[in-house]
C-alpha cells in the first residue's frame, strides 16, 4: 500500500512539475505595441531584439545601434546576408546554431529581431500583464482562457478572426505577426472579393507608385466589429491594401490586437489559449498620437 502511495505522490509531483513554467523570459513593450527584449550574442554582443512571433530564426537591423561584430555574414552564397551559426541567449534561455539575416527592419528600440527559435519548442506563455514570457513542457492551466485554433504553415501561426462587414460575418485566416504594430491588414484576394475598400468608411490613405506609375494605395478604413473567440471589438482601424500592385497575399493579425491578450501558444497540439488582459481597452494604434 506504501509503494502505492509513493508511486501517486511520485506521478503528481513530476505533473505539477511540469505544469509550472521552466523559465519566465521579461519583455518591454514599445510605442508601437512590439516586444523587446534584452539577448546577448555569441556570449559577446549586447543587444536589443524585438520579438517576432511570424519567424523562426532572427536577424540584424540596417539601423542596429550596436555593430554586433561577433555575427559574420556569407553575402556569396545569400547577397542578402546570411550568418548560420550562432547562440542567443535571453534571461537564462540559450539557443545554438541560429541563422541570423542582415538588414532586416525591425521594430523602434531594437537592433533586430528573434523568432519563435527562442523557445526550443516548447508551449509558450505571452504574459502581458506581467510583461513575461513563459516556458512549459507541456500546456498549463486554462482557467481563464479561450481556446482558438492554430494554423502552422512554414513555421508560420495563423488564427481565424470574423470581420463583420455590411452586416455579414466574414472568416478570414491570419497570420500572427508582432512586428505589425496595426490590427489587422487583409491579403489583396480577401479585400478585392469583398470589396473593402469600398464598403468600409476611410479614415486615411497613402498612394505609391513604381517606376511604370503602378499604384499602390494602402487605405486605414473603420471596419464596424471583428470577432475572435469569444471576444468581440468596434470600430477597428484596419489596412486595406487598393490599386494596381497586389502584393499582399496574406492577412495579417498585427501587435494592436495580439498585445491586447495574455496567449498560451500550444504549436504541437494546433491550439492557441487567450485572455483579455489590461491593455484591452487600449487606444486603437491609428487613432492615437505617437
Amino acid at each position: 500500500m506504501m509503494r502505492k502511495i509513493t508511486a501517486l505522490t511520485l506521478f503528481l509531483s513530476a505533473l505539477f512539475s511540469s505544469l509550472q513554467a521552466q523559465e519566465r523570459i521579461p519583455f518591454q513593450l514599445n510605442n508601437h505595441y512590439n516586444i523587446l527584449v534584452k539577448a546577448l550574442i555569441n556570449d559577446v554582443d549586447s543587444a536589443t531584439l524585438m520579438f517576432q512571433i511570424a519567424m523562426r530564426e532572427g536577424s540584424l537591423a540596417p539601423d542596429r545601434k550596436v555593430r554586433v561584430e561577433s555575427v559574420k555574414f556569407d553575402t556569396t552564397e545569400f547577397p542578402e546576408g546570411l550568418s548560420k551559426v550562432n547562440r542567443i541567449q535571453v534571461a537564462n534561455t540559450k539557443i545554438d546554431s541560429v541563422w541570423i539575416w542582415d538588414n532586416e527592419f525591425t521594430g523602434y528600440g531594437a537592433d533586430g529581431k528573434v523568432g519563435i527559435q527562442l523557445f526550443n519548442g516548447k508551449v509558450f506563455k505571452i504574459d502581458y500583464d506581467k510583461s513575461q514570457f513563459e516556458l512549459y513542457d507541456q500546456v498549463p492551466d486554462t482557467k481563464g482562457f479561450v481556446a482558438v485554433p492554430l494554423v502552422s504553415k512554414r513555421g508560420q501561426l495563423f488564427v481565424q478572426v470574423t470581420s463583420t462587414v455590411d452586416n455579414n460575418e466574414l472568416p478570414g485566416e491570419f497570420l500572427l505577426q508582432s512586428g505589425f504594430s496595426g490590427a489587422l491588414l487583409y491579403n489583396n484576394a480577401f479585400a478585392d472579393t469583398h470589396a473593402l475598400a469600398t464598403k468600409l468608411p476611410i479614415k486615411n490613405e497613402k498612394t505609391m507608385k513604381n517606376s511604370a506609375g503602378d499604384k499602390l494605395i494602402n487605405l486605414i478604413c473603420e471596419l464596424p466589429a471583428l470577432h475572435i473567440g469569444g471576444f468581440d471589438l468596434k470600430d477597428v482601424p484596419v489596412n486595406v491594401m487598393s490599386g494596381d500592385i497586389k502584393n499582399q497575399p496574406t492577412s495579417y493579425m498585427g501587435a494592436d490586437l495580439i498585445h491586447r491578450f495574455n496567449w498560451i501558444i500550444d504549436i504541437k497540439g494546433k491550439m492557441a489559449y487567450i485572455q483579455k488582459n489590461k491593455n484591452f481597452d487600449d487606444a486603437f494604434y491609428f487613432n492615437r498620437p505617437l
